[in-house]
Order: C-alpha cells, then sequence, then structure tokens
C-alpha cells in the first residue's frame, strides 16, 4: 500500500533539511535533532498531566524514572504502565517523549512511569536491560506511594524500548506480573544488522527512505553491541529464545514500510506457537515510530489512539481477541 501522504511529505522535507547539512552530525547534535523532531511531530495532552521525577537507587547511574498521571482524578490508585523508549538504545529521554507520555496517561487512563534508561555507546548492553529490570522492581515496591497500582501493570515499549520490554516479560515470565505487553515495531533481531544473518525482505525494501533506516539500525547495533558476538544473546536477539511460553498477553503493532516489520512479523508468529495470547496489528502507510507522528499525520494519531484503546482494555482484563 502506498505511503500515507502526510507521511509522504515529512520524508520529503526530511530528505530536503538532510541533503542541506554540510558537517556531519556529533552525537549530541544527534540526540538533540532527535528530541526536536519528536516533539515538533507529538500532539501535546488535552487536558492536565501531573509529572514528577524520582531517581533510581544508589550505583544504578544517571538513571531516573519520569511519573505522569491524569490531574485531577478520583482517589484511587490507577494502572501502570511502564515505558521503554526507543532511540536505538543511543537516543532519546524524557524531554524527547514528554507530550507522548502525557498523551498516553490521559488516553489509557493510567500512572505512566517513563523509564529514562542509559544510553549506548556510553553505556552499552547490558546497562538498558540492568535499569529496566531495576525499574520493574521500583513499580512493584513504591509505585502505590504514587497512586498506582503494581497488580494492574503493563509494560509498553517502542522500537529499542520494545525490545527491552520483551527481555523483560520473559525475565518475569514465572512471577506473572504484567496485564499485558504493548509491543511497538519492536527489534527481535540484532543480527542483520552486524552482518551476523541476512537481511529480511523489509530491511532491503525499506533500507533508505523510510525515516528509520538499514545503515542507521548497523550504526545503532554497533553502538549498543561492541562485541558482534553479544547479538546472539536473546535478551538482545528473542527470536533465538526457547523459552516464549507462559508470557503474558501481547499487543504487537507493526508498520508496514519498516525495515524492522518482517523480523516483527515473524516473532509475533513465534510467540503464537509457544500457545501465547497475541494481537498483531500491521498499519497500513505508516512507517516506523508512528506514535511520534500524531502531531503531522492523521492517521498515525488514529493508530496512537486504537494502541492507547487495546492497552486501557488489556488493563481491564478484558479479552484482546
Amino acid at each position: 500500500m502506498a505511503l500515507d501522504p502526510e507521511i509522504s511529505g515529512m520524508l520529503d522535507r526530511l530528505a530536503r533539511e538532510q541533503a542541506a547539512q554540510q558537517a556531519e552530525a556529533t552525537l549530541d547534535d544527534s540526540r538533540r535533532s532527535y528530541r526536536d523532531q519528536y516533539r515538533e511531530m507529538s500532539l501535546p495532552p488535552e487536558k492536565p498531566v501531573e509529572e514528577s521525577t524520582v531517581r533510581l537507587g544508589a550505583g544504578r547511574g544517571d538513571v531516573s524514572l519520569h511519573l505522569y498521571r491524569p490531574a485531577g482524578v478520583a482517589a484511587g490508585p490507577l494502572p501502570v504502565i511502564l515505558y521503554l523508549h526507543g532511540g536505538g538504545f543511543v537516543l532519546g529521554d524524557a524531554e524527547t517523549y514528554a507530550l507522548q507520555s502525557a498523551r498516553i496517561a490521559l488516553e489509557c487512563g493510567a500512572l505512566v512511569v517513563f523509564v529514562e534508561y542509559r544510553l549506548a555507546p556510553e553505556h552499552p548492553f547490558p546497562a538498558a536491560v540492568e535499569d529496566a529490570l531495576a525499574a520493574v522492581d521500583w513499580v512493584l515496591a513504591k509505585a502505590a506511594d504514587h497512586g498506582g497500582d503494581p497488580a494492574c501493570f503493563a509494560l509498553m515499549g517502542d522500537s529499542a524500548g520494545a525490545n527491552l520490554s520483551i527481555a523483560l516479560m520473559r525475565h518475569y515470565r514465572q512471577q506473572k506480573l504484567f496485564r499485558a505487553v504493548c509491543l511497538l515495531y519492536p527489534l527481535v533481531d540484532a543480527r542483520p544488522y552486524l552482518g551476523l544473518a541476512p537481511p529480511s525482505g523489509s530491511d532491503r525494501e525499506f533500507a533508505t527512505g523510510y525515516y528509520l533506516e538499514f545503515a542507521e539500525t548497523e550504526y545503532f547495533a554497533r553502538a549498543y553491541l561492541p562485541d558482534p558476538e553479544m547479538a546472539i544473546d536473546t535478551r538482545v536477539s528473542p527470536v533465538l529464545a526457547t523459552d516464549l511460553d507462559g508470557l503474558p498477553p501481547v499487543l504487537f503493532y507493526a508498520a508496514e514500510n519498516d525495515v524492522l516489520c518482517d523480523q516483527g512479523w515473524a516473532f509475533a508468529e513465534q510467540l503464537k506457537a509457544a500457545g501465547n495470547d497475541v494481537r498483531y496489528r500491521c498499519f497500513d502507510g505508516l512507517i516506523h515510530n508512528f506514535m511520534q507522528h500524531a502531531g503531522i499525520s492523521k492517521a498515525s494519531d488514529a493508530a496512537f489512539r486504537e494502541v492507547c484503546a487495546a492497552v486501557q482494555l488489556a488493563l481491564k482484563g478484558k479479552d484482546l481477541r
């Protein structure tokens, strides 16, 4: 299916801006650009949202949790969504995702706990996994102090953050902690981006010109995994895992025009084959990171709202099918 026209226009504009750049961007430049673009393309929340920040315990480095909850809600604990952000393990922070986090809190009627985990290349694998695990421990121990109900708990992550969400749902599968796990266009196999496996059809078809480019995934993989052999660790490439049974219900969302589309579909099929409850949805005409594009694409905003509505139902224990 053809690209959504509003997305196509955005891609054309980004291509012109990149062509006009004379100097090669530094890592700080890339992080700043990602932050600015994400906020520029995001819609602000329609109602007030309360925000606060807590620090994780000593020994965790520069890691914080940013909390978002609808303002003025009636007394009583809210469901909790632990959100793990994308950006290839290299880009992204709470400021980047602030508008989106606030909207998710409103749309889902939940306490959103956004994890500002340590980034590569300064902090390579497994730092982000360790920080995500620590964030789960915090929710279980402290979310109630902030008006959250850890007994009504979901994971949500996009791209690299969805990869971390998979690691968490596997790590805690015996404890049955999560009502659901929402995976947005996840990375599930890093090997093609380190030369350890052939690229997929979508890797080749959408390698350039569709926002997330194949060369970018190669850069992110090298930054996150200083030793390419780390890609066979199932916390990095869960397609290699053999313990995919007994997982929480999964809401799995993909974009048609995305290098990660094929590997995501294959992993969703693995999850189904292992007996898990999986709701898979691929949005036609959209690209990687469509949650970011709600402010410039009506189709992306509709997808955003559909995702949040499904998460809200899952938190209420509704059947995902």
